[in-house]
């Protein structure tokens, strides 16, 4: 179990629209970290209030639930969150993902280790999956995460997956976060670079979550994503060649998972396929300052 060599204070923060049983869950996790001590949990509730249920269970796990009663978007509640810790670390995670129980003890460790780091980001995993479709998707997040592993030394926006990052909170608090991002997660990447600090990955630091389970939903999230470069564009700019792999990395680990995984390798590029020519329709349509929630991951 890792130690940390100085006690840093921390807060997880979890913003939430759906409220769904999921995020049980995911508090009940983090709740069963070790080798951490104490800490805040805080639920910030994006416009929609909780079933009374849902909210008698986060509160019996000690979690501070702050109702806002008008829907102001992930980016919004993530400002939120930030303005409200108090403590050496911001950790902001999800509520459909669950926690090693080890995980917040490796990014503290981490940030005591390293004192030029400012932000983590954990390594993502999907629940191991039930269906075919599934297991498609898994094959794009470990593409995603070699390609990440390989490019610029893992110092790159493809790590910083939102399901769980964690700051410095002095040093956050400087940034300046538009209420109008869709793509936070890059975002923060890049603000955070922009400002000086250091990002890294923390391979230990380990969390799940559950794949989509409808290609309406995949869709979405996929286009939400190849917009985000004219999206940041606005706000940072100067960032084209961040967003400039080596197509290599793709090519070499599309091999590998072909010799390995021939079937599922075609399913994936016939999903990439799909998503880049799909017509507009099979897509819901975009809104301000938010999208339309996953509900096949928060079961």
């Amino acid at each position: 179990m890792p130690q940390t060599k100085t006690q840093l204070t921390f807060t997880v923060g979890l913003p939430t629209y759906y409220g769904a049983p999921a995020i049980v869950a995911t508090a009940k996790s983090i709740r069963a970290s070790v080798g951490v001590g104490e800490f805040r949990l805080i639920v910030t509730v994006d416009g929609k209030p909780l079933q009374p249920e849902i909210q008698e269970q986060l509160a019996a796990l000690d979690a501070e639930i702050i109702f806002n009663p008008i829907r102001g978007g992930q980016t919004t509640r993530i400002k939120q969150l930030i303005q409200l810790c108090e403590t050496d670390i911001l950790i902001l995670t999800q509520d459909d993902v669950l926690f090693e129980p080890t995980t917040v003890a490796e990014l503290l460790k981490t940030f005591s280790d390293q004192p030029a780091i400012t932000m983590i980001g954990a390594r993502i995993k999907p629940i191991p999956a039930e269906k075919r479709f599934e297991r498609i998707i898994e094959m794009g997040v470990r593409l995603n995460y070699v390609i990440g592993r390989r490019w610029n030394g893992g110092d790159n926006y493809l790590l910083a997956i939102g399901r769980c990052l964690a700051f410095r909170s002095q040093f956050v608090k400087r940034c300046s976060i538009p209420d109008e991002i869709i793509n936070s997660d890059a975002y923060l990447y890049f603000e955070n670079k922009r400002r000086g600090g250091k990002f890294i990955c923390a391979e230990h630091a380990v969390v799940f979550n559950k794949s989509q389970q409808k290609l309406k939903e995949y869709v979405k999230q996929s286009r939400r994503f190849k917009n985000s470069f004219n999206e940041l564009g606005k706000y940072l700019p100067n960032i084209k060649n961040e967003y400039v792999f080596p197509k290599s990395l793709a090519v070499y680990q599309l091999f590998r998972e072909l010799l390995g995984h021939p079937l599922l390798t075609g399913g994936y590029l016939g999903l990439r396929f799909y998503v880049r020519f799909a017509p507009s329709g099979a897509v819901v349509k975009r809104e301000k300052r938010y999208w339309d929630t996953d509900v096949s991951t928060k079961r």
